[in-house]
């Protein structure tokens, strides 16, 4: 039997509380929302590409969707192997290396490599797995867990800076690109990720589509850092930072002025990636949701 809402809610807390009392403890941890608005807009959004029965039983659930949609980023700060789960430096992979299952991936380079590199388009189809056998158990908070984490790393599998190891810049003197591009323009954009992008659809093979999504967000690269290159010869350093307020601090970010500036420029790059995470996001889940039985959750 499905659980119910309420003692999805009751688990969740406790797990929760113990999460924050941790966090709470933790002198090198730092919250920072700021980078968190665009996971949980794209789990939110997801949930309404779904046929009626599936998106009435996460809309159910939406809070914790969209709350959880950040863990992943949180056990950074506590389990050394999440990080390689968020990226996959393709500059650093041989070719032979695309399309592989995590299987074929072990036959050609050592583990402890695929984790210096990352590993994303593998963990994704792991995550997937794990909730079509969540949902085959009818466990709903395994199922709204998973869901959750599933959606943030199909969200950074669809961020071209996930795919290289340039992934800030750093290797061609622009440090900050990375929360630039993922973080201060979707902010800035707001409302306007929220167009619907049309129903979700079954997924034949779940590994080689992150593979697909990789492959395409690493190709978006060279133009957005050279897009960002030629915008910051022409401003000067006065006009492309500014000081805001966020919550009781003032930092210093990109301009509101040079963060459009470069949006324009890189013509409705973000946004389409974006809109490409939230409806590859809705097609794992119809698929799991497919595979793991098709409930019906009564």
């Amino acid at each position: 039997m499905i659980y119910t809402h309420k003692v999805l809610l009751k688990k969740s807390q406790i797990i929760y509380l113990i999460f924050s009392l941790f966090l709470f403890q933790s002198p090198s941890f730092s919250l920072n929302p700021w980078g968190f608005y665009a996971h949980k807009k794209i789990n939110k959004l997801a949930v309404f590409t779904l046929p009626p029965t599936l998106s009435k039983f996460y809309k159910r659930h939406l809070s914790k969707l969209e709350e959880w949609a950040v863990l992943p980023d949180q056990r950074r700060y506590i389990l050394d192997l999440e990080a390689a789960r968020h990226y996959i430096d393709l500059d650093q992979y041989p070719p032979n290396i695309q399309n592989s299952t995590w299987k074929e991936a072990l036959q050609l380079i050592a583990e402890d490599s695929l984790q210096k590199h990352g590993i994303v388009p593998w963990h994704i189809t792991q995550v997937h797995q794990r909730l079509i056998h969540a949902f085959n158990q009818h466990d709903t908070l395994q199922i709204i867990k998973l869901s959750a984490e599933l959606g943030h790393y199909v969200a950074d599998a669809h961020v071209p800076l996930h795919t290289t190891s340039n992934y800030d810049g750093q290797k061609t003197g622009q440090q900050g690109l990375h929360s630039f591009w993922e973080s201060r323009i979707p902010e800035l954009l707001g409302e306007g990720l929220d167009d619907w992008i049309g129903p979700a659809e079954y997924v034949d093979n779940p590994q080689q589509s992150a593979w697909n999504w990789v492959l395409k967000a690493h190709q978006l690269v060279p133009s957005l850092l050279k897009k960002e290159q030629e915008l910051n010869q022409i401003t000067p350093e006065s006009k492309k930072y500014s000081i805001e307020k966020k919550g009781k601090s003032l930092i210093k970010t990109y301009s509101k002025t040079y963060s459009l500036a470069y949006h324009k420029s890189l013509n409705q790059q973000i946004e389409n990636q974006y809109k490409s995470a939230i409806k590859h996001l809705g097609d794992l889940l119809l698929t799991a949701w497919i595979l793991g039985g098709q409930s019906d959750f009564k």
